[in-house]
């Protein structure tokens, strides 16, 4: 009861900023199920119809972390507007046409699958490079309507509706696309899903507009290339904000999309399994992230995540043991890191804004973001190497055979352990402000 009349003094008083809050979670929510209908699943089954092989899967992984990487550059195109509300609009608007749209018209031109998949990885590419140049303008104009004293509640909230809305019309979808399937359609039913997204599309941007832009902090310091990419580096702070970002984002992008093929062409799964087990995360979010809400109220930012982190890495090996055979490991691992998923959830949500300095803020966030998705792009270009070099090395572990997909959990479950134990001593070192 005290949770929800907490949610209900962030969200539903009269305040222009609690307005503004309830337009953030709407079209949070819509870009969430945007991503989540062109995306994970739908695209690695999308990508395998155009007939695409483990380094192609890898490669359209890698262009995505590398677009992202030029977020560093973003404040040389922000910052010198006041304004920024039409500017991030209208990218959001480009973003939607070339990545919903532009994609989804890529299987029927006159080429051949090769040709067609390399178009989708330069449009993803141009996707995040446009989406880098203005996602830190939207978390500064998005934060600043969420005040320190309400971010807890708000981002825990926002984990619980996010999860409900997203699951549901994702496994609402992926029975459209198990239905399509069955009559050798499946192409047709994930098109349908690109249409659906398009009203989500729509929904995100009417909310965008409703959105109060605060003004923005600038820096007194002159706005070139060189104190860009300096600035940072003068608030140690930060930095260990920065590096504790990195250390996750580099472990838990090593599996790839690489374990989703796995099941998809080597088990046979089908759509409406996968996505009805991840509808199992919306009791299980409705349940613990209330408990993780408050470990970080109890504890920190930083000790939440790396002890979360450490007993998160564990599923990783019970994945790893999944097969034909054993397929019900894949249900009890997943359930288990549905668990423990908010309490890294919640950290990221705020840790970009730990120790980070009130003036030029854009700058900063587009350089947290920048190099956590270079350390992204590290961790993808380990797990693609990884699956190439090793395409034909089977290993037998505890009486099972397993190929390369199945073992590279095994990796990355030892990196993650690595970086939690890094993470600990780095907060130890460094308070959070």
């Amino acid at each position: 009861m005290r949770f929800l009349a907490r949610i209900r003094y962030t969200l539903n008083n009269k305040e222009e900023k609690a307005v503004s809050r309830r337009c953030i979670m709407v079209s949070n929510c819509s870009t969430n199920v945007v991503a989540n209908l062109i995306g994970g699943n739908f695209l690695t089954g999308f990508l395998l119809l155009l007939n695409a092989d483990d380094a192609i899967m890898g490669l359209v992984t890698m262009a995505a972390f590398a677009g992202n990487m030029l977020q560093v550059l973003s404040p040389l195109l922000l910052e010198s507007f006041p304004s920024r509300k039409k500017i991030l609009i209208s990218a959001r608007c480009a973003i939607y046409v070339l990545n919903v749209v532009l994609i989804g018209i890529v299987p029927f031109l006159n080429f051949t699958d090769r040709i067609k998949l390399t178009m989708i990885i330069i449009i993803i590419l141009l996707v995040n490079i446009l989406s880098a140049m203005t996602a830190p303008g939207f978390s500064v104009w998005h934060i600043k309507n969420i005040p320190e004293n309400t971010r807890a509640n708000y981002f825990s909230f926002f984990s619980i509706i996010n999860g409900i809305v997203v699951y549901t019309i994702i496994l609402a979808g992926s029975s459209i696309v198990d239905y399509f399937k069955a009559s050798g359609r499946e192409l047709q039913g994930l098109l349908v899903l690109r249409i659906v997204a398009l009203v989500f599309c729509t929904i995100d941007i009417i909310f965008m507009f409703k959105i109060k832009e605060h003004p923005n902090e600038r820096n007194e310091e002159p706005l070139n290339l060189k104190n860009v990419i300096i600035a940072p580096f003068k608030c140690k702070k930060y930095l260990v904000t920065v590096l504790i970002g990195c250390m996750w984002n580099f472990a838990a992008n090593i599996p790839g999309p690489y374990f989703t093929v796995y099941l998809l062409k080597d088990i046979k799964v089908h759509y409406s399994y996968l996505n009805m087990v991840n509808m199992l995360n919306v009791p299980i979010l409705l349940l613990l992230t209330p408990l993780w809400k408050k470990r970080i109220q109890r504890t920190t930012w930083f000790r939440t995540l790396y002890f979360s982190m450490g007993i998160y890495s564990l599923h990783y090996i019970g994945l790893s043991f999944v097969s034909s055979k054993t397929f019900f490991l894949h249900l009890l691992f997943t359930i288990y890191a549905f668990a423990i998923a908010p309490g890294i959830n919640l950290t990221f949500l705020n840790i970009p804004y730990i120790n980070v300095p009130e003036k030029n803020q854009t700058n900063f966030i587009g350089f947290y973001s920048a190099m956590n998705n270079f350390a992204a792009l590290m961790g993808a270009t380990v797990g693609r190497e990884f699956i190439t070099r090793t395409e034909s090395l089977k290993i037998t572990l505890l009486g099972m055979q397993m190929q390369n997909k199945q073992y590279l959990l095994i990796l990355t479950s030892l990196v993650m352990l690595v970086s939690t134990i890094l993470i600990y001593f780095l907060q130890k070192e460094r308070k959070p402000q």
